[in-house]
């Protein structure tokens, strides 16, 4: 008997300590090894240099932050952007010690909020560790996303890019004159009207109904909340032309929230060239005395973009259930039609 427990003792041991062994080699690949890379991995250039030159691609709308829907977290496999994401590519880049930074970004843009702390983000990280931030864009570079540009040190676009639309739109009110009949039907929503339906509602505190459908706006209302988005106007006015060295005039009066293709872009001084990302490196490699570089790049999955026809066959295939959809397509709905934002909205093919 005591024979047998000395073998069980040692073999016990023995696979005690290989365990540890394993614990401890996965620990220090966690944390001196490649799996410390979260987001970026190695794109092309010499992988041991420490001269890390990172591209960071955004793609989709800009929001405040994503939702689950009854544990149907839709945002990973959508294409958006949120200041928290933001955040954490930005701390990862940081560890790594990077010298510059390349935002190739595609986006119509979004909400003001996260549009601003996005802006605030990539400000504070610029400062804060010393490195040039090139963008740039190679489809569509527009209001929020035009906005968070306003960040780096050059924006730049690949030919045939739409720059632009400097403006803010407010939220929407619609008024139904007078309705007797609302329908939920199959090609959306209906309304019937000739003096028939009533609305009643307990409220307090004035304009604490405000947006509500079914009577018509005051002119003080009104009045309020065009002063709201020509502050926040103001505003992107403001950064527009401190950042790209444009009298406000000229943007307020010539630019407008008007879009142009890359070579009108440059023309206004919204951008500073036509170039491609290859280019583009070579380009903050030069300025960074770079001689023996590492490209890193975040990691790419397909995903659906927002402002295409896949986003209605997503739902049309992922998600079966009916009413789910429905609050779905309400929240992006109430995001883009019911707040302040800079988004240029022609590009988006939301069904609402």
């Amino acid at each position: 008997m005591n024979y047998f427990f000395q073998v069980f003792s040692k073999t016990l041991g023995f696979l005690l300590a290989i365990m540890l062994l394993v614990v401890l080699i996965s620990l220090f690949l966690f944390f001196f090894g490649e799996n410390k890379q979260k987001y970026f991995s190695y794109l092309e250039g010499n992988k041991d240099s420490s001269e890390i030159i990172a591209i960071l691609n955004l793609n989709g709308p800009i929001i405040s932050e994503p939702p689950n829907f009854n544990n149907y977290n839709i945002f990973q496999n959508l294409e958006v952007i949120y200041p928290s994401l933001i955040k954490e590519y930005l701390k990862e880049l940081e560890q790594n010690n990077a010298k510059g930074l390349i935002i190739s970004i595609n986006s119509p843009g979004g909400g003001v909020s996260a549009t601003q702390k996005i802006y605030n983000l990539i400000k504070e990280f610029k400062e804060k560790n010393n490195i040039p931030i090139y963008f740039h864009t190679k489809d569509i570079l527009t209001s929020g996303s035009y906005w968070v540009a306003l960040s780096g040190d050059k924006i730049f676009a690949d030919y045939g890019s739409i720059i632009g639309s400097i403006g803010v739109r407010g939220p929407n009110w619609l008024y139904y004159n007078s309705p007797t009949l609302l329908s939920e039907g199959l090609f959306g929503r209906s309304v019937e009207s000739q003096n028939g339906l009533k609305l009643f509602s307990n409220t307090a505190g004035i304009y604490k109904d405000i947006f509500n459908p079914f009577r018509k706006p005051t002119k003080e209302e009104m009045n309020k909340l065009q002063t709201m988005v020509d502050d926040i106007y103001s505003h992107f006015v403001n950064l527009v032309s401190i950042n790209r060295k444009i009298e406000k005039n000229i943007i307020i009066d010539d630019i407008g929230a008007m879009v142009f293709n890359s070579k009108r872009a440059k023309l206004n001084y919204l951008i500073d060239d036509e170039k491609n990302i290859d280019e583009i490196i070579e380009l903050i490699s030069k300025k960074l005395k770079l001689e023996n570089e590492k490209i890193l790049i975040n990691n790419y999955e397909d995903k659906y973009n927002l402002f295409n026809l896949n986003y209605i066959n997503f739902f049309n295939n992922k998600i079966a259930n009916k009413d789910l959809k429905i609050i779905i397509n309400n929240k992006f709905c109430n995001n883009y039609y019911n707040e302040f934002s800079s988004i240029a909205q022609n590009y988006i093919s939301i069904n609402c």
